[in-house]
């Protein structure tokens, strides 16, 4: 047997070998949560290594919705898909990146979405990337505090709720007064509200926070009073919404003069008012007075 024969077929092998060099999905942008309302983009990087691109490909839980195609025609294919659809005009794809926009129908666009890649002739490389998206009723406005006033005078009671926006993942709201959280006897048990809308189940929650404005925390902070409340869901920080409300702190005897010097300027007015009213009657009673000796004077 010619073992140099085999040897030089074995070293040509490694050669050949030692020369393919293996593509990269380099990125992929697959929005983690959305709204059902939004339309996203998603994008697929690559790197060819020297390879020749045959095709890149758009899954949606393991079917093929979208595939580019440069060395055949049509050169862009779109396949339906329960859960999305994939927007006129909004596709671009080339050697290295692959990027589409798409239209959502609800809960069911959520999945995991895979990007694959694969080299031409004569190797037929392949590597892919995926990632999940979430497709949720997200809230859209900042947490809503009423009952809450813009003056208020030491000892009193305050009383103010806060209300989350619709949403259809779990929405925790937190107080704060003046910075800190509330004790927990100042809080009332969280109301839970929900709706059926859009395929989702829709809850808001309602939390009311009620005590005294005293203690130190309202001394120390100039009488001044801020009520911040917070929406949040968990794991996405990102959504996070707050709403603040301030308002002026004032004595209870300051407060009482502020009313009466008030009701002071009101009197006052009053009295004028009164007054005018009162010349204007007594000008009328003399004129009827005149008017009736006139008449008697003149001759029968």
């Amino acid at each position: 047997m010619d073992y140099g024969w085999l040897l030089f077929l074995f070293s040509a092998l490694l050669i050949d070998l030692h020369g393919v060099h293996a593509l990269f999905v380099t990125d992929i942008s697959v929005p983690e949560i959305v709204d059902f309302r939004d339309n996203v983009t998603l994008v697929c990087n690559y790197d060819m290594s020297g390879h020749t691109l045959n095709s890149v490909k758009w899954y949606k839980d393991h079917l093929e919705f979208f595939r580019y195609t440069p060395l055949m025609h049509p050169v862009y294919i779109k396949f339906p898909v329960t859960g999305l659809q994939v927007l006129d005009g909004s596709y671009y794809c080339n050697e290295s990146s692959c990027r589409l926009g798409l239209s959502l129908q609800g809960a069911k666009s959520t999945g995991v979405y895979k990007c694959e890649v694969s080299g031409d002739a004569p190797h037929f490389k392949l590597a892919a990337k995926e990632d999940n998206m979430t497709v949720a009723a997200l809230p859209q406005s900042d947490p809503l505090i009423e009952s809450f006033n813009s003056m208020y005078r030491m000892e009193e009671f305050l009383s103010a709720t806060c209300s989350s926006d619709y949403s259809s993942l779990p929405t925790r709201l937190t107080w704060y007064i003046n910075g800190e959280q509330p004790l927990l006897g100042e809080l009332q048990p969280t109301i839970d509200t929900s709706i059926p809308a859009h395929d989702y189940v829709l809850r808001r929650q309602r939390l009311q926070v009620h005590f005294y404005l005293q203690g130190q925390r309202f001394y120390q902070s100039g009488k001044i009073l801020e009520l911040k409340c917070v929406a949040e869901i968990e794991n996405y920080p990102e959504l996070r919404r707050e709403t603040s409300l301030s308002a002026s702190l004032s004595q209870f005897d300051n407060f009482n003069n502020q009313m009466l010097r008030h009701a002071g300027a009101n009197s006052a007015a009053a009295t004028q008012r009164n007054c005018i009213s009162a010349r204007t009657t007594l000008i009328s009673v003399c004129f009827v007075i005149i008017s009736l000796a006139k008449c008697l004077q003149r001759p029968s």
